[in-house]
C-alpha cells in the first residue's frame, strides 16, 4: 500500500499531466497547420481557467461554499477544465479523461483535500460554465468563418 506522501504526489502530478496532454494536443493541432482550431481550443482553455478562476475569487468575496460548510474545488474545477477539453478530442481521450477524473475524485476524499459535497457542488457550477464557454466560442468561430467566406 502506497504512503499518504506517495498518494499526495501522484494527486500532484494528475493536474500538470492533463496540461501536458492537452498542450500535446494543441501543439499538434499548430504543427498540422490548424491554426483556426489551435486558436479555438487555446482560447476554450484559457477561458475555461479563468472562469473557474473568477468563481474561485467570487467565492472567496462572497463566502458561497462556507455558507454551506463546503469548500470550492479548485482542484476540481481545474481538473475539469482539462478534461472536458480531452473529452471532445478522441473517443480513447473521452475515456481516459473520464476514468482518470473519476480516480482523481476517489484520491482527493480519500487524502482528505475535499468532500464529496465540494466536489459536487464545484461540478454543478463549473461544468455548464466550461459548456456555455464552448458553446459561445463555437458560435463565435463559425461567425467569423462566414464573414471570412463572404
Amino acid at each position: 500500500m502506497l504512503s499518504y506522501q506517495q498518494w499526495d504526489a501522484i494527486a500532484d502530478s494528475y493536474i500538470p499531466l492533463l496540461l501536458t496532454l492537452s498542450l500535446i494536443f494543441l501543439f499538434v493541432n499548430f504543427w498540422q497547420k490548424k491554426f483556426k482550431r489551435g486558436t479555438f481550443e487555446l482560447s476554450s482553455l484559457i477561458l475555461g481557467a479563468l472562469s473557474i478562476y473568477t468563481i474561485m475569487f467570487i467565492d472567496n468575496a462572497l463566502k458561497i461554499w462556507p455558507s454551506f460548510n463546503s469548500d470550492y474545488s479548485t482542484h476540481t474545477a481545474l481538473a475539469l477544465v482539462f478534461v472536458f477539453y480531452l473529452c471532445e478530442k478522441h473517443k480513447i481521450a473521452l475515456v481516459g479523461a473520464a476514468v482518470s477524473m473519476c480516480g482523481y475524485i476517489v484520491l482527493m476524499m480519500y487524502q482528505e483535500y475535499h468532500t464529496f459535497l465540494d466536489i459536487i457542488t464545484t461540478s454543478i457550477v463549473v461544468l455548464p460554465t466550461l459548456y456555455l464557454i464552448r458553446t459561445l466560442l463555437k458560435k463565435f468561430h463559425l461567425h467569423n468563418r462566414q464573414l471570412t467566406n463572404a
